[in-house]
């Protein structure tokens, strides 16, 4: 073989490792991104609306996003979720109201300050409520529903905006 036929063989070499190195950084960086995706979702399986950034952004509204996705990890935990037919309708409807208060946050964010800080602040309320209400269930108390229904309206009713 002569030099040109080595040649050639490095070369188709060298090209044959650029797109495999290419095809694995490819693949590698969608399974990061399908990952932080997943990770940003409030309901398995279920896209959010929140931006991919809020995964580990420290704004408020973020924050909040990721304590309800946490929260709703933690009342899906509950042993008896799988055959209990009133916590799977009070989980139901907490994951319903969540979602809810968690496009309220997505919006607030994308809006004048006057606007996003009483949203936030009653978010924050209604997170904390969610999250005590998850910790109970999850941990084998008794369905109260009128607190559950209490925590439904707290997420689903808005804020009062006073008018500048």
């Amino acid at each position: 073989m002569g030099s040109v036929g080595v040649t050639t063989v490095v070369v188709l070499l060298v090209i044959a490792a650029a797109l495999a190195a290419a095809a694995g950084v490819f693949m590698m960086t969608r399974r990061i991104r399908d990952g932080a995706l997943r990770a940003n979702e409030i309901i398995p399986g279920q896209a959010t609306n929140a931006p991919a950034s809020w995964s580990g952004s420290h704004d408020p509204e973020a924050r909040l996003h990721r304590r309800i996705r946490d929260a709703l990890s933690l009342l899906r935990s509950d042993p008896h979720a799988d055959y209990d037919g009133g916590r799977i309708d009070a989980r139901v409807r907490l994951e319903i109201a969540a979602t809810e208060l968690d496009n309220r946050l997505i919006a607030a964010s994308k809006s004048p300050q006057r606007v996003r800080e009483p949203v936030v602040a009653q978010a924050g309320l209604a997170v904390t409520e969610l999250e005590n209400l998850a910790a109970e269930i999850s941990g084998g108390a008794d369905l109260q529903l009128e607190r559950v229904d209490a925590v439904i309206h707290r997420m689903t009713s808005p804020p009062r905006l006073d008018s500048p």
